[in-house]
């Protein structure tokens, strides 16, 4: 008896033993993460942002108790304090992991604290893949590497109220001449106007009109001093629209003393209903409008996106018109005669020097202009009109890369922000998805009845790449400047080589071209 006990107790200590150590192995090949603070940097746009951004980063912190997330929000506004010691900033002890930030063009101080998505994908391949190509190339850096990865854009457009142009018997426009015929038709019947915007909003409608002339080189020879002739074609034909009646009444402007109440033109003392308004109570066919205010339009309204017709020109008296393809005016002195009257005797009959090739489709499920966004030279194709600007987004520091206690989570902490359901939580302003594609289901929450951000969303989807409107906060006073300038025109204030100067020289001012007349 005492054998076999003994012999039982020796079995079942060594099976005892067995299973302990079966356990230890079992439990030392589940070593618990090393906890560790994630540091990050963000600059958000408004209490809307930071909610969203706050919302994410809590749904991570549930699946990752390692990590304690430290993170450092600012606004837009104070983004500069970031900017001013940038390159610094990676060399201290406090280095972000990762930061969201604005797309920077310039990395060659940078390049050096940065991992690149395409050095991510060596490790991840699947890293990001989400997020469209045309996204990511459109905030690449001036080396062509790209470092941010955007998760939402801010666009702008035009719309059109397509039924108020059937009830009138108006083509939709394709051309110049059918913009003139609309204006003249709507002037006709005193109740509605062309477009919703006045002049003082006008800055994106005069960035379209130059661009389809001249591309982003004409735009960059205004911002940079020197507005090319595509500026007098374009001023030609605001004031050939502001003659028909194309624009609502402008508020009174503090200008308006140095002419006499006889010379005003389109100028309202009373209280202006907003461009939205004029929209919504269809007493306007054309809306200039961006993300920040399409929630406002009454989602009943049978609107589409239309890509404005290239400037033409057409002779008042023969009622011909002719679509300009382009202009080879020399370039002008600002201080003497600018451009001949544009009539289609004097378009020039030699092929053009820079050619901007336009197809227009009514559908708004069309991609949004093709073109390199860095280049002077675009080319123009199913085109909708929307200009979008992917310029924020995500950056991973190598420090935080080469950690390999940190990299597999700081990388599910910014793929946390890139899936379906967060990236469009962020675009909370009616901002463009970065994302390849948009589910139905999200598509139908994202955008509610709103057929013009549903076809926006659409559009970023089939994109290949994205034009990229130069009304940026780098550039807001010289559009600021600009749209003073051309609504002192429409008054009557300035004649146009004094609207050229004004928006040649962002220092000159309306006061400064009125005092030299005396």
């Amino acid at each position: 008896m005492s054998v076999r006990k003994n012999g039982l107790i020796s079995l079942t200590l060594v099976l005892s033993l067995l299973f302990g150590c079966l356990g230890c192995l079992n439990g030392c090949g589940k070593q618990e993460k090393k906890h560790f603070v994630l540091r990050s940097f963000s600059t958000l746009g408004s209490e809307d942002d930071a909610a969203a951004y706050s919302a994410v980063i809590a749904e991570y912190s549930k699946s990752h108790r390692n990590v304690t997330i430290n993170d450092t929000s600012t606004t837009k506004a104070g983004s500069y304090k970031l900017e001013l010691s940038l390159a610094s900033t990676y060399r201290g002890a406090a280095t972000p992991d990762v930061i969201y930030y604005s797309a920077i063009d310039d990395m060659s101080e940078l390049r050096d604290y940065f991992m690149t998505v395409d050095e991510i994908r060596k490790d991840y391949p699947k890293f990001a893949s989400n997020i469209s190509d045309a996204a990511l190339n459109s905030v690449a850096a001036s080396d062509g590497s790209r470092y941010c990865i955007p998760v939402r854009g801010e666009w702008r457009g035009i719309v059109i109220n397509a039924a108020l142009f059937r009830r009138s018997a108006l083509k939709i426009p394709e051309k110049w001449e059918d913009i003139i015929r609309a204006a003249r038709h709507f002037e006709n019947n005193k109740k509605v106007s062309l477009f919703a915007n006045n002049l003082s909003e006008s800055s994106s409608l005069i960035e379209y009109m130059v661009r389809s002339l001249g591309g982003l080189k004409s735009i960059r020879s205004a911002i940079n001093g020197n507005p090319d002739e595509n500026w007098g074609t374009v001023l030609d034909a605001v004031q050939a629209l502001d003659e028909l009646g194309a624009f609502p009444k402008m508020p009174k402007g503090s200008f308006d003393n140095m002419v006499s109440p006889g010379d005003l033109k389109h100028t309202a003392n009373k209280k202006q209903s907003s461009a939205v308004e004029l929209f919504n109570s269809e007493k306007a066919a054309i809306l200039l409008l961006d993300n920040t205010v399409c929630g406002e339009i009454d989602t009943d309204i049978d609107s589409n996106y239309i890509a404005l017709p290239q400037v033409g020109s057409y002779t008042e008296t023969e009622q011909e018109f002719t679509t300009s393809e382009s202009n080879t005016y020399p370039t002008h002195a600002l201080s003497g005669p600018v451009y001949p009257p544009i009539t289609a005797n004097t378009l020039p009959t030699d092929p053009p020097t820079t050619t901007t090739t336009v197809r227009h489709s009514p559908d708004p499920a069309n991609t949004t202009r093709a073109t390199d966004s860095g280049s002077d030279q675009e080319t123009v194709s199913s085109d909708n009109g929307l200009y979008v600007n992917f310029d924020e987004g995500f950056y991973i520091t190598k420090k935080a890369y080469y950690d390999r206690g940190k990299r597999d989570d700081v990388i599910a902490f910014v793929e946390c922000f890139l899936k379906e359901e967060n990236a469009t939580r962020l675009c909370c302003h009616f901002q463009a998805p970065s994302l390849r594609t948009v589910s139905d289901k999200v598509r139908d929450r994202l955008t509610g009845k709103s057929n013009i951000y549903n076809g926006v969303i659409k559009s970023v989807e089939k994109a290949d790449s994205f034009v990229v409107t130069t009304q940026t906060q780098e550039n807001v006073f010289f559009w600021k400047h600009c749209a003073l300038a051309v609504s002192c025109l429409s008054k009557g204030i300035l004649t146009k080589n004094e609207t050229l100067r004004m928006i040649a020289d962002t220092q000159t001012t309306v006061n400064d071209i009125y005092s030299k007349r005396r």
